[in-house]
């Protein structure tokens, strides 16, 4: 476990699978300062286009777009369980940029006394309203653990079964050879006539050589091969194993680092919403509170201000078998115009109907009788007067 880093993890192959998932779709999730509203009684939300933190997150910094930011910054995120950036602005107003820092060189401290909390930066103090922070769960309240030092043992044993493997098909996958001496040979005279002929074979028989032929010194009996049974030495299992492990440790499906044994369509599809919803989402979360706190103002905040990250489209069905789910709902009275477009993310209607509920003709409450229906005059067998 001691060779696996939070810089190096990317090294296995399920790491490198989960933080690359994540981090695409934190990457091309739209994020955006909103202004909560009512309208008609009824929540609602507004984007705030010509907010200071609204265009920061569409330009962090002068070499970063908002898709690389976020991406980056998930990536470390998810490897450290911790993301930084300092916060650079002028003497007065707004922030002006978000400076990624490594966080092998943050520190974060609290006085045991104030409660108040710093940074130490490369050994250097920074005051905690200078610094962006985003983080895990902390077993110190404080410093988020990172997953990557936590499972660092089973991540270490995948990268060396990874090793295993491309070390025995460079060799040419041929089994380890034993050679022995006929009886009354008198064997190598030298080191080097040892170290030579240990040479020769790798030689002719190394890499793509492993079908060619070679002659054997005088002497030596035919080489007897020790073969490596993968199958019965538990390779790919334990390969299969460790990918398992490594995915449940950051909690993600087996799916999306390559376990497909049982896997079909349908579950595959529910999977990809349960990765958004479990893994994803805690992701999205931790950073836009975060944002709140640290980029928003107190008077932003009070004005009813919130940072989000637009997953709705990731979480909810397709939208043919959504209309048609709210379509049955919203004939049978359960719910209001309004009601679905909230549900669609849309504001509500200006107008007083939007709030209506629709009632179906042929349907009564039970226990009442239906009423009957008026007669037309037009129609009825009367004679005028």
């Amino acid at each position: 476990g001691n060779m696996v880093s939070p810089d190096n993890c990317m090294q296995s192959p399920t790491v490198q699978a989960v933080v690359t998932a994540v981090s695409r779709r934190m990457s091309v999730t739209p994020v955006h300062v909103y202004k909560k509203t009512e309208t008609n009684g009824r929540d609602s939300k507004e984007i705030m286009p010509n907010h200071s933190v609204e265009k920061l997150l569409r330009m962090p910094n002068k070499w970063q777009t908002s898709q690389e930011f976020f991406g980056d910054a998930a990536s470390t995120y998810l490897r450290w369980g911790n993301f930084y950036a300092y916060k650079s602005r002028a003497q007065a107003g707004p922030i002006r940029e978000l400076l990624p820092l490594d966080p092998g060189t943050v520190e974060p401290r609290q006085d045991e006394k104030t409660w108040q909390v710093d940074y130490l930066i490369g050994g250097d103090p920074e005051p905690i309203d200078k610094i962006f922070h985003a983080r895990g769960a902390a077993r110190n309240f404080l410093k988020g653990d990172s997953p990557v030092r936590d499972v660092a043992t089973a991540i270490a044993l995948e990268i060396l079964a990874e090793r295993f493997g491309a070390n025995f098909f460079k060799n040419g996958a041929i089994p380890l050879l034993v050679f022995s001496f006929l009886e009354g040979s008198n064997g190598f005279q030298t080191q080097e006539q040892e170290a030579q002929f240990l040479g020769d074979i790798k030689e002719a028989l190394g890499g793509d050589k492993q079908l060619s032929s070679m002659l054997l010194p005088k002497g030596m009996a035919p080489p007897a091969g020790v073969n490596v049974k993968h199958d019965e030495a538990q390779f790919l299992e334990t390969r299969k194993l460790q990918r398992t492990i490594i995915a449940g440790a950051f909690g993600v499906p087996p799916h999306l680092v390559g376990s497909l044994e049982d896997a079909h369509y349908n579950n595959v599809e529910q999977q990809d919403k349960d990765f958004t919803q479990n893994v994803v989402m805690p992701v999205a979360k931790a950073f836009e509170s975060a944002m709140e706190r640290d980029l928003l103002t107190k008077e932003d905040r009070a004005a009813g201000m919130c940072i989000r990250f637009n997953l709705d489209s990731i979480l909810r069905a397709s939208f043919k078998d959504r209309q048609e789910g709210l379509q049955i709902q919203r004939s049978n009275g359960i719910i209001s115009a309004n009601e679905w477009r909230e549900r669609e993310g849309m504001n509500p209607r200006t107008d007083a109907e939007g709030d209506d509920y629709l009632h179906p003709g042929n349907m009564i409450v039970d226990g009442e009788e239906p009423n009957e229906p008026q007669p037309d005059s037009q129609f009825t067998d009367q004679e005028p007067e």
